[in-house]
């Protein structure tokens, strides 16, 4: 009964074509997408394609959507599904790259109660699962730190394309390595609760010939007395992504890009966590899978949340452009 679900998808960049691809092989067989790009092809060949928004609504109607648009857009389009009272909306992360019209997206939603979940698939991969429940175990007893590193080199991200003219590279599509790998930001806000305050560092130095911030360096004190740092970049020429968590009693090191996680107490002793035959896609597999089950899971980001991660990272280049620490008082 579920498969036969109405799904509309919209955008069909990098993201959008993994979502589509995935939501497919999940069974889902009544599926359109709005794209003023998209070629046909064998792969897609029975999915139907609108030109916009105002086409496919008029032509049908959908209890799920998927936004992958880029993310200036995310917000203007959400708006347009909740008018249409559409149930439950996908949206990829971030959920946008300011707080304009974030109102009249609660006032919207309040209507009539969808579930809005924000793509935050990181909450599904192996390693930071096994870190919250290592957090829950005491391992490392009161957390004092934590330290996370994510860095890409810009041109590998989407190799099909001139990394100077992609989303990445524009503000005005709400580009920029702080939005992108928004992600840092968001699992220690998960892990962690609320932010107190914030200061940050971004530049760009003109290699990379994009218009936004190509690394960032952020400092966030939590409402519970642990402090971070976050690094991202655009430069590193080889996937580098892990967190290091200090406690009173030990540490957690995660690398990501290794697909490991150890832990490690006072006494030197270790226990490691691998899970290296987990693919990436498994995480954006499992993320689509319990959102179109409208399972209630506490893995999947609600729409509170991801504003609050959102203002979390505005705040961070509030407090760069300012030369400041931004005090963030209940998430405001």
């Amino acid at each position: 009964m579920i498969r036969q679900m109405n799904i509309l998808l919209i955008g069909l960049g990098s993201i959008g074509k993994r979502h589509l691809r995935n939501i497919l092989s999940l069974g889902y067989k009544h599926v359109s997408v709005v794209s003023n790009s998209f070629a046909a092809n064998a792969e897609f060949e029975k999915v139907r394609v609108y030109k916009n928004l105002d086409n496919a609504f008029a032509s049908n109607y959908f209890n799920t959507a998927f936004v992958c648009s880029p993310t200036a857009f995310h917000i203007e389009q959400l708006i347009i599904l909740l008018k249409q009272k559409v149930k439950s909306i996908y949206v990829e992360k971030p959920l946008s790259n300011s707080l304009q019209n974030l109102n009249e997206v609660l006032q919207c939603a309040d209507e009539y109660s969808p579930n809005i979940v924000v793509g935050y698939d990181l909450h599904f991969d192996p390693g930071i699962q096994k870190i919250r429940e290592w957090i829950k175990e005491n391992r490392i007893g009161k957390i004092i730190s934590a330290n996370a590193f994510a860095g890409q080199h810009l041109s590998q991200w989407r190799p099909y394309e001139d990394h100077r003219q992609g989303m990445s590279a524009q503000k005005e599509t709400g580009g920029g390595v702080m939005l992108d790998l928004i992600h840092e930001v968001d699992y220690l806000y998960w892990l962690f609760g609320n932010v107190e305050t914030v200061t940050c560092n971004y530049m760009n130095t003109g290699e990379l010939e994009i218009e936004t911030e190509e690394a960032a360096e952020m400092l966030l004190k939590f409402s519970n007395g642990v402090t971070a740092t976050v690094h991202l970049d655009y430069w590193q020429p080889k996937l580098k992504r892990f967190c290091i968590l200090t406690g009173t009693k030990g540490t957690i090191y995660w690398d990501l890009a290794e697909q490991n996680v150890t832990v490690i107490n006072l006494q030197g002793e270790q226990e490691k966590f691998s899970y290296q035959s987990f693919n990436r896609n498994d995480r954006f597999i499992c993320i689509v899978k319990t959102f179109l089950e409208n399972v209630n899971d506490e893995r999947l980001t609600k729409l509170p949340e991801a504003i609050e991660s959102l203002k979390i990272i505005l705040a961070a280049k509030q407090a760069a452009e300012k030369e400041c620490v931004v005090r963030m008082v209940n998430g405001e």
